[in-house]
């Protein structure tokens, strides 16, 4: 995104495919240097060709809320999602047995460092 410089959007929105437009994105974010707010639509056409989008300050606000109806998801949610589900990114084992009269259950989890568990194997000795 580029406003007074170029900067990453804080979250980018993809919109649903119309029947002119596909491969639709609504990128929003605040400028560092004089810190208002920024949205830039893309997308393309059926024929091939890309439309590019941006506005600032009060039409900035205006264009989210004009498409916020559009929204199928958004990037934080899906990275928010994926590391509160099932083990991400690095992986460790972590063994807990315990007895019960003369049995002895073992159960293997794989754990990651986002708090996430997984059960993977349970046996008896």
């Amino acid at each position: 995104m580029q406003h007074c410089c170029e900067f990453k959007p804080d979250d980018i929105y993809y919109l649903r495919d119309n029947d002119i437009f596909s491969s639709r994105k609504l990128a929003i974010g605040f400028c560092p240097i004089c810190s208002k707010p920024v949205a830039e639509l893309s997308q393309w056409r059926f024929d091939g060709k890309y439309d590019r989008f941006a506005a600032s300050g009060v039409r900035a606000n205006d264009l989210v809320l004009k498409y916020k109806d559009e929204i199928v998801y958004s990037l934080k949610e899906c990275n928010y999602t994926r590391f509160k589900t099932k083990p991400f990114g690095w992986k460790f084992g972590i063994n807990k047995s315990s007895k019960t009269g003369n049995k002895e259950v073992t159960r293997q989890y794989a754990c990651d460092f986002y708090g996430n568990k997984e059960l993977i194997k349970s046996f008896q000795l």
